[in-house]
Order: structure tokens, then sequence, then C-alpha cells
């Protein structure tokens, strides 16, 4: 085959770039921007291998129907999406993101995506603790919540409320949290948190304390509650099985971090957190609304998947398709468990 004269390879480009100032017209006409979202370097350490296809996967539920391609320009990770212009302060909450650009041409414009947080992102990053899940996973789960839930107001539960961090993020959105522990040393470590970043940053709070129950020789029913401007965070010590600790009806949203089999031992000593599971599912699926989104993120390898999912349909939940699967280590591959109560006709 002959190589192109310059009269043939001016023809081809001419073509190219009629094309995509046709292309740019079609998208004008139909208010279409098209957008390259950069994914954050961070999301490496959140999301490990898979973290391109979790960032997709939380944009198709957070945008239904927005498709998005993977691209990779000068070491740079990037969705390639076409968005309507009235959508795109919807993306500022991406777990994943880092920027976004409009394509103009050969060039990328910078997008101004400012998200309306409440609080400081140190309220979250900062706390340093054993075992604490990733902020952007707690985001992503925090966000998915919000896009099935809907419009608020919204009051999150965290039944495995840990040290906090889903609790302080939901605060940062300007949501009331509530959370349940089993292990009362939690107290102290989350008063010991939350003061120490307050006073760093200056973050105006009320701490206050109590019992939402008679006083048990255990701790259960103790609780520490930090009220901020717009928001507020309480957590209790205690089992989350317990309705009373809980109480019925009471949460838009219920997001939590579940146990992932390594080293939590539930009844007789057996790893499967699935008998624990079992026994707080019916209380916690009481504890939603109608309309109300519940996100657990759990070890698809303990329990698995299918077992999971049935526990909570056998409460009246409906199961949202949805994966966000990442192996994080051998024996922990993470997924998210999506499920919203039914608005009763």
């Amino acid at each position: 085959m002959q190589p192109d004269g310059p009269e043939e390879a001016n023809y081809r480009g001419f073509q190219a770039d009629r094309e995509r100032a046709l292309s740019c017209s079609r998208r004008a006409l139909a208010g279409l921007m098209q957008l390259k979202l950069l994914v954050t370097p961070l999301a490496r350490g959140a999301w490990f291998d898979e973290r391109l296809e979790v960032a997709r996967e939380e944009l198709a539920l957070l945008l239904p129907g927005v498709e998005a391609e993977i691209e990779h320009r000068a070491g740079l990770e990037l969705l390639s999406v076409e968005l309507a212009k009235e959508r795109v302060p919807e993306l500022a909450r991406l777990s994943f993101l880092q920027a976004a650009f409009e394509v103009t041409g050969d060039a990328l414009r910078p997008l101004a995506l400012e998200p309306a947080y409440a609080l400081p992102s140190a309220l979250v990053t900062e706390a340093r603790y054993p075992g604490k899940t990733n902020e952007r996973v707690t985001a992503q789960a925090v966000n998915v919540a919000l896009a099935v839930a809907g419009h608020g107001p919204h009051r999150l539960l965290d039944p495995v409320a840990g040290r906090g961090t889903t609790l302080l993020t939901a605060a940062r959105y300007g949501i009331e949290a509530y959370g349940v522990e089993r292990d009362v040393k939690a107290l102290a470590d989350f008063r010991r948190n939350v003061k120490k970043i307050t006073k760093l940053h200056r973050i105006k709070h009320k701490l206050s304390e109590g019992s939402v129950i008679k006083r048990r020789r255990d701790g259960a029913g103790r609780y520490l509650a930090f009220t901020f401007p717009q928001s507020g965070v309480r957590l209790v010590v205690g089992d989350s099985a317990d309705p009373q600790l809980v109480g019925r009806g009471r949460y838009t949203l219920v997001v939590g971090d579940l146990p992932y089999g390594i080293q939590h031992r539930g009844p007789g000593g057996r790893r499967d957190p699935l008998d624990t599971l079992a026994a707080c599912a019916p209380t916690w699926a009481a504890a939603l609304a109608p309309g109300g989104a519940m996100v657990l993120i759990f070890n698809a390898l303990q329990p698995r998947p299918e077992r999971l999912h049935a526990l909570f349909a056998q409460q009246g939940l409906e199961l949202l398709p949805t994966r966000c699967t990442h192996r994080m280590s051998e024996s922990i591959v993470r997924q998210l468990a999506v499920f919203r109560r039914p608005v009763a006709s």
C-alpha cells in the first residue's frame, strides 16, 4: 500500500476536524458536556487494582444512565463521560474524584466543583486507630445510600460504628448520625480523636454524654454525642441487635462496615459472621424507614453474597444490583450490598 500523499492526508485531517466540530455541535444542542474525570491516585489505597471499575460503578449508581469509558493519558487515569450541564454539580462528592475537566477541542478546561461540606475533611481523615476503613470507601458507601434514598432530610444509622468514621462522614454531609458499637472502649477513643481534631482545626462543637437506657453494669446504653452547627453524631455502646438501643423506622440511611470474618468470632467461636448478622438483621431492617437505603460493606468470601442478600431479603428489603468489588488481600474481597425498604402502596 502506497503512503498517502499530502492532499490525502490534509483531506483526512479536514474530515476529522469536521467530525469533531459536528460532534461538539450535537452535544451542545442536546445540552451535553463532554467531561474527563480525573481519578485521584489515593483511589489505589482504597480499591487497589479494581479502582477504575469501582469508580465507574459508583458513577453509574449516582448518575443512572451515564456511561463512562476508562482512559489513560500521560500516566493519568480518567473516566470520559457526557453529562447534561445541570447535572455537573452532582459530580462534586464522588469519592474517587480529584478533578473534572470539560473537553473543548483539544484542550481540557478544569471545572470548579465545590462540594458543600458542613465540616472539614480533617474530622474524618486525621483520626487514627487500628482497623479503620479507608475514608474514600466510607464516603462511597454514604454516596450510594444517598443516591438510593433520594432527597432528604436524612438521618443515618451505623449499627457497627467502630470509632465513628461513618458517623463523622455523615456529619460532614450535614446529616444527623447515630451509631451503635459493642466495644465499650470505643467511647474513649471516639472522644479523644474528635476532641483533638476539633481543637486543632477550631471546629465549633458541643459535647454531651449519658445513657439512652437505664444504666447497666456492662456499660450498654452509654453514649457520647458531638453537636456541630449543621449536624450531630451520637455513639452508643451496646449490641445493635437490641431494639431498645436502635429504635424502629427512624433512619433513612443505614450504612455499616461489617466484620470481615478474619478476626471476628461469632457464637461457638466460628469466624463466619453470618450468625451474628442473623441476630441483628431484624432490628436493623426495622430501623430503616420506607424508601430508605441500607448499604453494607462486607467480605464477599465470608459470608457469601447470596447468603447475606437472602438474610435481609427475608426482612422485606429489596436488593439492588451493584457490586463495587475489589480484592483487598488473599482472604478479603470487599463488596457493597445495597438494599431499599419499599414504600407501602
